[in-house]
């Protein structure tokens, strides 16, 4: 095991969750321009408004990925070693990408959402080489995120024996055998890298496919691309990359809660299996995006909704449950990181029962194409992804300095930042319900009274971050002389 005071392990994540969290703030406020704008507070052009949208969606994602594998890179070299230079040249290629788009999207004016779902992107009113940057830039994007899958899979067999090492597949169905080996048992967090890793490479070639295929398509308007294929692909990695996001940020759990409550998260039988079905079940659920696309096979559909439905069992219930056993009785220190990640837990639930009803055939009829969809993700993205990444952040701050955030700071940035956020979701559930599209640039009623709450409660939890930022500086500031390792994991080992 890599010791913990390793800093260059500690510099590549924090260059990865620095650059992640940079982004997730300012999209922040790219999207309280967009609620503020359906508010009729301050109005954009659809143009204007398309584009921030793009962008917006886009980044995101790619902000809370650069989260989730600075945080997985961190806690994978602790077992095994891990190039740092093959880590650079997968930020690098991100980096880049993410800057093509932003360039694209701002000074380009390109509108064709994060999902550019063909042919959208070639019939927008915005110049040629703005479709040609974001296309090449999402294409950047995925080669580094499919860099850094080949290190982190590599890794993970390396350290365990192979696959079935990896897998812990006889420590489920041999347990005496295995345990007579010797062995070393893949630890929680090893099986998200190992999923992230799996699935991420095959999302990340379909990617690659469609993206050759529509770059190709721009350069000459003479290929044709069907847009059936074309969907299947587009949802199959994008869905499948935000799933991932959700699993490798939560991964920080294993570590971060028994940091917080003096207990160690063991390996069981049961998050060994429920990590195989999601590795399997992740990778067929993006079916109930198709659902309104009659041409698509029956037996498709029918596989999208059985598997949005299993895959929230495996994983989440396993995960949560256990976690709550971890809290239990454990005299927990409450500090921001634990709160953080605590309730990062209660919107990866909420989030998910939100997007189950979606995927659930009757209500999708109803739901999909209105405000209910931004919700949900929202819900997982903000309320549970965000938190997860900010959580780990304070708890690696608090775990070094000799300062302590004072309780009225707690209640103060808690209130405030989930308060808001609670506000903020509602005005997308109850614009959903009421049957709201989604993706209007000027919304019907009572969309656009809907968006003033919503924005209200934006600007709060807006602020309840900033807060909590200025705390995280205070903090970093208190280090001892000298200090210079984590302490988080060998307290918990200990």
């Amino acid at each position: 095991m890599m010791p913990t005071s390793d800093n260059t392990g500690r510099r590549v994540m924090v260059l990865y969750m620095g650059t992640g969290l940079a982004l997730t703030a300012s999209m922040m406020f790219a999207g309280l321009m967009l609620r503020a704008s359906q508010a009729g507070w301050m109005p954009m052009s659809p143009g204007q408004f398309y584009a921030v949208l793009t962008l917006h969606g886009a980044v995101v994602i790619v902000a809370l990925m650069l989260c989730g594998m600075g945080g997985l890179w961190f806690l994978m070299r602790r077992q095994t070693s891990l190039s740092v230079a093959a880590a650079v040249i997968a930020y690098a290629c991100i980096a880049a990408g993410a800057a093509a788009v932003i360039a694209a999207t701002l000074f380009g004016g390109f509108a064709g959402l994060y999902t550019f779902l063909a042919p959208l992107p070639f019939h927008g009113s915005w110049p040629y080489w703005s479709t040609g940057a974001f296309l090449i830039g999402m294409t950047l994007i995925t080669i580094g995120w499919m860099a850094w899958c080949m290190q982190m899979l590599g890794a993970v067999l390396r350290a365990y024996g192979g696959a079935l090492g990896a897998l812990a597949w006889d420590f489920v169905w041999h347990r005496k055998a295995f345990d007579a080996s010797g062995r070393p048992l893949p630890p929680p967090e090893a099986l998200p890298v190992l999923m992230a890793g799996f699935d991420g490479m095959l999302a990340g070639m379909s990617a690659m496919l469609l993206g050759v295929a529509l770059i190709v398509r721009w350069l000459d308007a003479r290929v044709l691309i069907n847009p059936l294929w074309a969907k299947n692909l587009t949802y199959f990695f994008a869905h499948t990359y935000a799933n991932l996001i959700i699993y490798m940020l939560a991964a920080l759990i294993y570590v971060g809660l028994p940091y917080a409550t003096g207990r160690k998260y063991h390996t069981s039988a049961a998050l060994v299996v429920g990590w195989w079905c999601s590795m399997v079940l992740t990778l067929t659920n993006y079916f109930h995006h198709l659902y309104m696309d009659f041409v698509q096979p029956g037996p498709f559909q029918y596989l999208g909704e059985l598997s949005s439905y299993l895959s929230a069992v495996p994983v989440t219930v396993v995960t949560i449950f256990s976690a709550l056993m971890l809290v239990w009785r454990s005299g927990m220190k409450w500090t921001l990181g634990a709160i953080f990640m605590y309730t990062g837990l209660i919107g990866w639930v909420v989030g998910g029962i939100g997007a189950e009803i979606d995927a659930t055939v009757p209500f999708n009829v109803h739901l999909h194409n209105t405000l209910w969809v931004p919700a949900h993700f929202h819900t997982y993205l903000v309320g549970g992804c965000v938190l997860f990444a900010v959580g780990w952040v304070f708890l690696c701050l608090e775990s070094r300095s000799i300062r302590r955030t004072r309780i009225l700071v707690r209640w103060v940035v808690g209130l405030l930042t989930f308060g808001g956020m609670a506000v903020f979701l509602m005005g997308f559930y109850c614009a959903g319900a009421y049957g709201v599209p989604r993706r209007y640039a000027i919304e019907p009623a009572p969309g656009p009274e809907l968006a003033k709450i919503a924005s209200i409660g934006a600007a709060v939890m807006i602020i309840g971050f900033a807060l909590a930022f200025a705390e995280g500086v205070r903090l970093r500031f208190g280090y001892p002389e000298g200090e210079a390792t984590i302490r988080m994991t060998q307290e918990v080992e200990a």
